[in-house]
C-alpha cells in the first residue's frame, strides 16, 4: 500500500504513521504533526474573514479524518459555526450556501460549497476564462464549453489532506458546464482530453439524457469512456486500486469497484483488449440506462 490509499480512505493517522516510516517524507510530516495534533491551522493570503470560513473548515476535517468523529455530528458542528458566522438568524444549509457564496463574491472570489465524495468543502478560485472543445463520446460528437478556473485559494478536502498532491481536477456544473482546473493540467496530455475531457463530457450527456440517473452510474459510465480511449494500461490499475464498496457515498469508490469486477477475466496489460473491452461495457450500460431511464 502506498500513501495515497490512506489519503483515499481519510486516514490521516494511517498517512502519518505511514511518514513517520518513510524517510522521503520527512519534510512533509511536520506540518502533518502541526495541523493534525497540535491544532496549528493553515492561514491563507486572503482578508481574515474568508480565513475564518475556511477555518472552520479545517476544524471539520480534524474532526473527521484524526479524530474520527461520526460524520453526521462533525457536519452538524460545521453547519453550526458557519451559519453563526454568515447567517446567524437562518439554520437552512441553503441559505448557508447563498451567504458564504455572497461573501466571497463581495471579496473578489468565486466560489463553490457543497460536498465531494461525501464530504464537505469549498472550492475558491480568482478567475475564470472559457474555452470550446470538440468532444469525441462513444455514441456522440459535440462542441463542448468549458471554464477554466485560475488562481485556486482553497480545493475541497482531498487538496487540503495531501497539501495539493492530490485532489479535484474538475467538475460538471448542475447547467452541464465542465469546469477545470487550471492548475491541475497540461492541456495537451491524455489526463486532459481523456481522464478530464472525455469523462467530464460524458456526465453533461448523461445528465441532460437520464434525469434521475444516480453518481455512482455517473461515475462508471465516464470511467468506461476513458477505459475506451486512454492508451496507458495503469489508468486500468488505478480504477481497481481505488475500488471501495464499503462508503456508500462514495461514488467513484464504488464505481470503480464495478469496473473491478467486470475486468476480472480481461488481460490487465493490454491495451487494445481493455479498450474493446470498456466499450463493449459502455454499450451494455447505455441499453441498461435506456430501459431505466425511458420514462424518467
Amino acid at each position: 500500500m502506498d500513501i495515497s490509499q490512506f489519503f483515499m480512505k481519510g486516514d490521516i493517522k494511517g498517512a502519518i504513521e505511514y511518514m513517520k516510516q518513510h524517510e522521503e517524507y520527512k519534510d512533509v510530516l511536520p506540518l502533518y504533526i502541526d495541523i493534525f495534533e497540535n491544532c496549528n491551522y493553515r492561514k491563507y493570503e486572503i482578508e481574515d474573514k474568508l480565513n475564518q470560513i475556511l477555518l472552520h473548515y479545517q476544524i471539520y476535517y480534524r474532526d473527521i479524518f484524526y479524530c474520527g468523529l461520526a460524520l453526521k455530528a462533525a457536519e452538524d458542528k460545521l453547519k453550526l459555526s458557519l451559519c453563526q458566522q454568515v447567517c446567524p438568524q437562518e439554520n437552512d444549509e441553503d441559505k448557508l450556501v447563498e451567504a458564504l457564496t455572497s461573501l466571497f463574491e463581495s471579496y473578489g472570489y468565486q466560489s463553490q460549497f457543497g460536498k465531494t465524495q461525501g464530504y464537505y468543502g469549498p472550492y475558491i478560485w480568482k478567475k475564470t476564462i472559457t474555452k470550446t472543445y470538440d468532444v469525441k463520446l462513444p455514441d456522440s460528437q459535440q462542441k463542448y464549453t468549458i471554464n477554466i478556473l485560475q488562481g485556486f485559494i482553497f480545493r475541497g478536502w482531498m487538496d487540503y489532506l495531501t497539501f495539493s498532491r492530490y485532489g479535484t481536477a474538475g467538475w460538471a456544473g448542475k447547467d452541464g458546464t465542465i469546469n477545470c482546473v487550471e492548475q491541475a493540467y497540461d492541456f495537451e496530455s491524455e489526463r486532459f482530453l481523456v481522464s478530464f475531457l472525455k469523462h467530464e463530457a460524458q456526465h453533461t450527456v448523461d445528465m441532460k439524457k437520464y434525469e434521475n440517473i444516480t453518481a455512482t452510474e455517473l461515475e462508471y459510465r465516464a470511467k468506461l469512456v476513458e477505459l475506451c480511449y486512454c492508451n496507458d494500461e495503469k489508468l486500468l490499475q488505478k480504477f481497481i486500486q481505488q475500488a471501495d464498496e464499503t462508503r456508500e457515498n462514495d461514488s467513484h469508490g464504488l464505481a470503480s469497484a464495478k469496473i473491478k469486477k467486470e475486468f476480472s477475466d480481461t488481460d490487465k496489460l493490454n491495451i487494445s483488449f481493455i479498450q474493446n473491452r470498456a466499450l463493449q461495457l459502455f454499450k451494455i450500460s447505455s441499453a441498461e440506462m435506456n430501459e431505466k431511464y425511458s420514462h424518467s
